[in-house]
């Protein structure tokens, strides 16, 4: 108001130009204050980050750009240490490469029940995902739901969507000679060989479903199978047993 005022005692000319420049630095303000909120911008608080020796990853850093378009990177910076301890850049450090795109797949997060006919029906599990991981692959896990039998198997489970060769069970998927593409690949833990079930009257074959099994996970519509690949701590090339969950109703 102070500023209105003092333009009033102005010229009309003057107090024209003055009220053209104001507004303009006004518009000028706005604009930098628009900008500011859209970008440009990194948000490392949502990245995946790692420690390694002498080495930090950041893994798909959402960037804002100035128009507010979100891009995702992947990025490297390694460290030097001198003599007295003291942390320095190593040359050609930080690497910044383009994220590569996701492979979600199709499958659903979501709270999902077993078969009637296993335990009764009372398997709830919760499939959560997806999360990034190396080289665009996607993870999942699924967990035990509230009410859930301490029989439900398996009753934790993580694997990974993407190519095989980028998957962290490749090794095993080699030496076992498995090639499918089918399935997406993991690791379960279930109740066990040797664990209470085996005698309260519920068969499944539990050696089946030990803890570090082997499993191969796909998605159809509302089903979700899970399959082991592993019986008694040995991996097979085909599925050895398998459950479907549905997502509940």
């Amino acid at each position: 108001m102070a500023v209105l005022r003092r333009l009033s005692i102005l010229s009309k000319p003057a107090a024209l130009a003055a009220t053209f420049i104001i507004g303009a630095a006004l518009t000028w303000v706005t604009v930098v204050r628009a900008q500011s909120a859209n970008g440009p911008y990194s948000l490392f608080q949502f990245a995946t980050l790692t420690g390694s020796g002498n080495t930090i990853t950041a893994t798909r850093v959402p960037v804002v750009t100035a128009a507010g378009a979100t891009l995702y990177k992947d990025v490297t910076i390694q460290f030097e240490v001198d003599s007295d301890g003291n942390l320095r850049l190593a040359p050609d450090n930080p690497q910044v490469l383009d994220a590569p795109a996701l492979v979600v797949s199709s499958f659903r997060a979501g709270s999902y029940v077993g078969p009637g006919s296993v335990l009764n029906g009372k398997t709830p599990v919760f499939v959560d995902g997806p999360g990034a991981t190396d080289g665009g692959a996607t993870s999942w896990s699924l967990s035990t739901g509230s009410g859930a039998d301490k029989c439900t198997y398996p009753s934790s489970a993580t694997w990974y969507a993407g190519p095989i060769v980028n998957s962290p069970v490749a090794a095993r998927l080699k030496k076992a000679g498995i090639t499918s593409t089918a399935w997406s690949y993991g690791v379960a833990s279930g109740p066990g060989a040797y664990s209470a079930c085996t005698t309260s009257g519920f068969t499944f074959g539990s050696s089946k479903w030990g803890g570090g099994t082997l499993i191969g996970v796909s998605q159809s519509g509302s089903a979700v199978t899970i399959a082991s690949f592993t019986d008694n701590t040995y991996d097979y090339s085909a599925p050895v047993d398998q459950i479907t969950f549905r997502i509940a109703p």
